[in-house]
């Protein structure tokens, strides 16, 4: 996230506040495996059985720990640039240029590799578009959580965002306005998505 402002105190206190649950149980699970594996490991010393096992959770442990502060970041930047957004947003209309379904079939199995029902598709919902800012040209992406709205997008439709007024690589699409917009306009037939998909839901 880029930021070409002077931070907004309260707002990240917010977005921080609202995400330490989170990584405190992230944290705390990475450490207490490191700590358990790096015991197993030192007090198991030249069996290798014990070693193994020690190393393996000692692993875990440092991923955790890891991704608790990656994961951390990322929820702080991306719910922190909303609430800017919110709060210093202004509104422009941009122009479609691409929409994409990402779908990925999802099949569970049990113990004898057997299939548990008949598995479903994962979908994300990318558009792509372009917009004019004070004089400069952008261009962005957003995921859309709504299949009908999808459906009913065409190139070169007006797309309603929200762009940070100090920061335009900062935006978002406003899908309730979008939806109004379409109100009335048929589907795209066949559509971009397996029918019976589920949508993934994406910050």
């Amino acid at each position: 996230m880029k930021i070409k402002s002077a931070t907004d105190r309260s707002l990240l206190w917010i977005a921080i506040k609202d995400n330490l649950d989170s990584f405190f149980l992230m944290l705390g699970i990475g450490l207490i495996c490191a700590v358990v594996g790096g015991g197993v490991f030192y007090l198991g010393f030249g069996q290798w059985g014990a070693m193994m096992f020690g190393g393996f959770f000692a692993l875990i442990g440092g991923f955790f720990s890891v991704y608790s502060f990656v994961a951390t970041y990322s929820s702080i930047s991306y719910y922190y640039e909303q609430a800017l957004l919110r709060k210093h947003g202004v509104e422009v209309d941009g122009v479609l240029t691409r929409k994409t379904a990402d779908c990925q079939f999802h099949q569970e199995y049990d113990n004898n590799n057997r299939p548990l029902g008949e598995g479903y598709h994962l979908c994300n919902l990318l558009v792509e578009f372009e917009f004019q800012f004070q004089g400069e040209k952008y261009s962005g992406a957003y995921y859309l959580n709504k299949l009908d709205t999808f459906d009913k997008l065409q190139e070169s439709d007006p797309v309603p965002l929200k762009v940070l007024k100090f920061d335009p690589t900062a935006h978002k699409v406003r899908e309730r306005r979008l939806a109004n917009m379409l109100k009335g306009r048929k589907p795209q037939t066949p559509s971009l998505v397996p029918e019976g998909a589920e949508i993934s839901q994406l910050m």
